[in-house]
């Protein structure tokens, strides 16, 4: 037979008092009468008493809980950055629900309005509409709404006209030591593989690389840049397109390193080896980039900073203290063996 969960509704009943007097034992909010208070704790012993989360919620106004909106769970640098960034959760008391949208807008509002549903404490959103450059107006107004219910972070996004808590890795500079770092070894014809117009995380670095070549009056062609995807098949794609165009870079800087893969692969099966023939650089340093031969050189996100960065922020908001509106965490260039000196074909 089941054993019957003690609530404090049946506390009260045993103590003869109001269940409103046990809430305030529970929580210390107001003075209880020293005798009552005696009584009310002796039975909560007798029985082991803990109230469970909904309990705590509605006595403390916390469910010490946080929302995680991502679009693909499946990616490695989401699922990475989720798994530092929940472990942070989890030493600072709190625990997660996380939603996956599948990159669709829709799916990312029945979400937040689930969140809200369970009493979240806080939202942290990353991918999705904080992506994009051309954001629908509604889902603007939407996340105003959600905002002025829970404190939410952005990582690694931004809304055009949202007055919003943003952490994010500094992408823009990760990009110009990428450049910097070809441009050293002596590679003056540089191209850019992979990304999907429209979607910051292609715009922003495309216009560093563009502005970082003309620094170092580079040449940049249209040919040379190639938008076809953030994945291994849109990097083939990407590097078989660049090998049909009449004078092709002698390196490439990839949108992520899953597009630099699927180039390597490519380059590869023409007989191109990389580094000898054309270097090829990366972005992310997910956990794979090291292994996949020649081992990538790329640039670290810092997940371990930047997810415990963006919890804390959220959780000082939650706990109504005051917060930065923009943290920018470094990025680090990893240096392997996917890129090196220009050598004359």
């Amino acid at each position: 037979m089941k054993k019957k969960s003690i609530t404090i509704y049946d506390i009260a009943k045993e103590a003869n008092v109001s269940p409103s007097t046990v809430s305030r034992v529970l929580t210390g909010s107001a003075k209880v009468r020293p005798d009552t208070l005696k009584k009310v704790t002796e039975i909560m012993d007798k029985y082991h008493f803990q109230p469970n989360a909904l309990a705590r919620s509605l006595l403390y106004k916390q469910s010490k809980m946080i929302g995680f909106v991502i679009t693909d769970i499946t990616h490695s640098f989401y699922s990475t950055l989720v798994l530092k960034s929940e472990k942070h959760a989890v030493q600072q008391g709190y625990s997660s629900f996380l939603c996956n949208s599948m990159n669709d807008g829709e799916m990312e509002s029945k979400y937040l309005q689930t969140l809200l549903e369970k009493q979240v404490d806080g939202i942290l959103f990353l991918g999705g509409r904080t992506n994009e450059t051309d954001v629908n107006p509604s889902y603007i107004k939407e996340m105003e709404q959600i905002m002025n219910r829970v404190p939410v972070v952005l990582i690694n996004g931004d809304m055009p006209g949202l007055d919003s808590y943003v952490v994010r890795a500094d992408e823009e500079e990760g990009v110009r030591r990428l450049i910097e770092l070809i441009v050293n070894h002596g590679h003056t014809k540089i191209g850019f593989l992979g990304g999907v117009s429209g979607i910051t995380s292609m715009t922003d670095k495309v216009k560093v690389y563009k502005e970082t070549l003309a620094q170092h009056k580079k040449e940049v062609r249209d040919e040379w840049i190639i938008d076809s995807g953030f994945t291994i098949e849109s990097g083939e794609e990407a590097a078989l397109k660049l090998l049909n165009v009449k004078e092709r870079p002698s390196a490439v800087v990839c949108v992520n390193d899953f597009v630099a893969i699927g180039a390597i692969n490519m380059f590869s099966k023409f007989g191109l080896r990389v580094p000898d023939d054309i270097s090829v650089v990366g972005f992310d340093d997910i956990p794979i980039a090291k292994h996949f031969p020649p081992g990538i050189t790329t640039i670290s996100q810092n997940y371990d900073e930047l997810g415990q960065t963006a919890v804390d922020v959220l959780i000082d908001l939650i706990e109504g203290r005051e917060a930065k509106k923009e943290t920018v965490i470094p990025t680090k260039l990893m240096l392997r063996n996917s890129c090196w000196k220009y050598r004359e074909n």
